[in-house]
């Protein structure tokens, strides 16, 4: 990677955009920011120990607030929580290296999307341990499979293309068992089911007259993403076979199944 590129990544770690806020909001000198930050630190692992889940990291994202074109300097940074590994990725490892990366730049961009934060090609060459022209390559081949990928230089096309989620759903109302789709898209059948059951959980409390906002409160998914599988469900036949059998399990809260009319929910 080139060393600006790296220079710049620097800028991004969360120790030096504490030191530059401490200047900025105290009127210290360098010197001492970073003593007080020191300390700080010392306090922090004494006091607040960090947990994060097996595979998980902290990093340092730029703000979605941050209008595009703004100087890194002036942006602001959130941390986010990433899965730089999931179980998942050893079914994506079976079919090569290239799809394991891909899959991960997806869940990682993603991830810090959803924590209001977006990730830059930079971030990504670092956090998978690639070059920046193989991180520009997988963004152009999913781009290619309609797929968003919400980086920081595409802020303005985020709304083109969906989530892989919507697209493995989609796969199953399509006629693909389980089987196939973890194939296809290098998902294991958990992690498919998971997605089939949070798009009927939507389905359900759109029903209930609950609005997007409401829907993220109770789900914990994006906004983004909850509106791509309610048109989803939009677009689907009613009288869909798969459709009818995801809507047609028990419901959890009521224990009667669902109904299907005129391309309607009947709870």
């Amino acid at each position: 990677m080139e060393s600006e590129a790296i220079a710049r990544l620097q800028t991004k770690e969360a120790g030096e955009a504490i030191i530059e806020r401490i200047q900025r909001d105290f009127q210290l000198a360098p010197l001492v920011a970073r003593t007080l930050l020191e300390q700080l630190r010392r306090y922090d692992e004494d006091y607040y120990p960090q947990r994060r889940e097996n595979g998980q990291l902290t990093y340092l994202a730029v703000s979605k607030a941050s209008p595009a074109g703004q100087k890194l300097t002036a942006c602001q940074r959130v941390a986010v929580k990433l899965t730089l590994h999931s179980p998942d990725d050893l079914i994506a490892l079976g079919t090569g290296v290239a799809a394991l990366r891909q899959q991960r730049l997806l869940r990682l961009t993603e991830e810090a999307e959803a924590q209001g934060g977006l990730l830059s090609h930079e971030d990504l060459a670092c956090l998978l341990c690639s070059s920046l022209a193989t991180i520009k390559r997988d963004v152009h081949e999913l781009r290619q499979q309609d797929l968003r990928v919400p980086t920081r230089g595409q802020v303005k096309d985020i709304g083109k293309g969906v989530s892989h989620k919507v697209q493995i759903v989609g796969d199953y109302l399509a006629g693909y068992t389980f089987s196939e789709i973890e194939r296809r898209r290098h998902h294991s059948i958990g992690a498919i089911r998971r997605y089939c059951d949070d798009f009927v959980r939507i389905i359900r409390l759109q029903a209930q007259h609950l609005d997007r906002a409401a829907i993220r409160s109770a789900t914990g998914l994006s906004e983004r993403l909850i509106q791509e599988y309610l048109t989803l469900y939009q677009e689907c036949p009613a009288a869909n076979d798969r459709l009818q059998i995801l809507l047609g399990t028990p419901d959890a809260a009521t224990a009667t199944p669902a109904e299907i009319k005129r391309g309607r929910l009947i709870p």
